[in-house]
C-alpha cells in the first residue's frame, strides 16, 4: 500500500486542525457574544420591570435612573403567534417623566406622537433578556438624545423572544432565532404602518435585529419572507432611514432578487456600520454551507454595488472597527458618542450633511 508523503500528511493535519477550531468557534460564538464584558454606569435593577408574562398584568410604576421619554413594544409573550403568523395585541410600556415603566396601550402610544416629529424604532438582536433589554433601552435613549438634545424625536424599542429557544446546540439556536427575527419583521412592519405617514421613520437594527429590519422593509415592499407576505399588502412609499449595526445578514441579501431584495425600495438612506473585526460575525459563514460573509464584516462589496442599481446610491458603509474592535454586543455601540454622531441625521432627519463613508 502506498503511503502519503510526510508533507502532505502535515498539510492534512493542519487543515483538519483549522476546521476543528472553526467548528469550535461556531459553537461558542453565541456564548462569546454574550460574554463580552462592558462597564456602563450602574442601573438600579430593583427599580425596573420584571419580564412580561402572558398571564400576569404588568406592574404599573417603576423608578428609573432618570426621567426618560420612550416606549417599549413587546412580542416576548407571543413566540407561538409569531411562528404561526397570527395577530397579536402588543404589550406596550411607557417610560415617561416621573413615572416611567407603566403599562400602556397602542392607542396611547399613537396618540402621544407629535405631528411631523421623527419616530425611531430600535430592534435588538438575539440572546437579549428582558432585564438586559431594559438596561440597553435606557442607555440607548440617552445615547441618541445626547447626539441632538435640542431636536425632537420619538423612540420606540421593539423587543421579542430572543432568548427562549428549546435547543441545546448553539449554532442551531442561532439559526432558529434568525428565522424568528425574520418573522418578527412582519410585526415591526405592522407597527410602522400604524404610524401616520407625516412622521419620518428611522429603523435601527442590531445583529439579528438587522434581519428584522430588512424583513420589515422587504415585506412592506410586497416581498415574501419565509413564504409569507404582509397581510396589508405593499405599502406606499414614505420617508424611512435605516441604521444597521453588527448586521447579521448575508452581504448580498439586499440585492435585487435576493432574500430582502425589495428592502432598499422602501428606504431613502441606509448606513451600514461596518466592523471587520466583529468576532462572532467572523464565524458567520460557518452557520450553513456556501454562506456569504456578514454585511457587517464585508460591507457592500463591489459586486453587490454593481447589481444594486438605484439602490447603490442609498446605502453607505461607515467603519466603526476602530471604535468597537472585536465587540459585538449592543453596549459596545451605545458607549461610543462618535457612533451616535455618525447616525444622528438618520435618526433626526435634520437634513445636515451625512457622514462621509469610509472603511478600513
Amino acid at each position: 500500500m502506498a503511503t502519503r508523503p510526510a508533507h502532505h500528511t502535515n498539510q492534512s493535519m493542519r487543515f483538519c486542525r483549522s476546521w476543528l477550531f472553526a467548528v469550535w468557534g461556531l459553537l461558542c460564538a453565541p456564548l462569546l457574544a454574550q460574554a463580552q464584558s462592558y462597564d456602563p454606569a450602574p442601573v438600579d435593577h430593583a427599580s425596573v420591570l420584571p419580564a412580561p408574562s402572558a398571564y400576569a398584568a404588568p406592574p404599573t410604576v417603576v423608578r428609573g435612573p432618570c426621567d426618560p421619554d420612550y416606549w417599549i413594544v413587546s412580542t416576548r409573550g407571543a413566540k407561538d403567534q409569531v411562528e404561526a403568523g397570527q395577530a397579536y395585541d402588543y404589550q406596550v410600556y411607557r417610560f415617561d417623566g416621573p413615572n416611567p415603566g407603566r403599562g400602556s396601550s397602542m392607542n396611547e402610544l399613537l396618540a402621544s406622537l407629535q405631528p411631523g416629529v421623527p419616530v425611531c424604532f430600535m430592534a435588538h438582536g438575539s440572546f437579549v433578556t428582558w432585564d438586559s433589554m431594559l438596561t440597553d433601552s435606557s442607555y440607548t435613549y440617552r445615547w441618541l438624545r445626547n447626539a441632538a438634545p435640542c431636536q425632537p424625536v420619538h423612540v420606540i424599542f421593539y423587543t421579542w423572544a430572543s432568548d427562549d429557544v428549546d435547543c441545546c446546540i448553539p449554532h442551531l439556536r442561532v439559526n432558529k432565532l434568525g428565522r424568528r427575527a425574520s418573522l418578527n419583521g412582519f410585526y415591526l412592519a405592522d407597527l410602522v404602518t400604524k404610524v401616520s405617514a407625516n412622521h419620518p421613520v428611522c429603523l435601527i437594527g442590531h445583529s439579528h435585529g438587522t434581519r428584522m429590519v430588512a424583513s420589515a422593509l422587504h415585506s412592506m415592499g410586497g416581498g415574501a419572507v419565509e413564504g409569507r407576505v404582509l397581510i396589508h399588502g405593499p405599502q406606499p412609499a414614505r420617508r424611512i432611514r435605516v441604521v444597521l449595526a453588527a448586521a447579521a445578514i448575508d452581504h448580498d441579501w439586499l440585492n435585487p432578487d435576493k432574500r430582502y431584495g425589495l428592502a432598499l425600495c422602501q428606504a431613502e438612506a441606509v448606513i451600514n456600520l461596518r466592523n471587520h473585526a466583529d468576532l462572532p460575525l467572523l464565524l458567520y459563514p460557518l452557520r450553513r454551507p456556501i454562506s456569504g460573509k456578514a454585511l457587517a464584516i464585508s460591507g457592500v462589496t463591489r459586486r453587490d454595488r454593481a447589481t444594486l442599481g438605484d439602490g447603490n446610491q442609498k446605502i453607505i458603509d461607515y467603519s466603526v472597527t476602530d471604535l468597537v474592535g472585536i465587540g459585538h454586543i449592543w453596549s459596545h455601540y451605545y458607549n461610543q458618542p462618535h457612533i451616535a454622531d455618525a447616525i444622528r441625521h438618520y435618526v433626526y432627519f435634520d437634513e445636515c450633511p451625512q457622514p462621509t463613508a469610509y472603511s478600513h
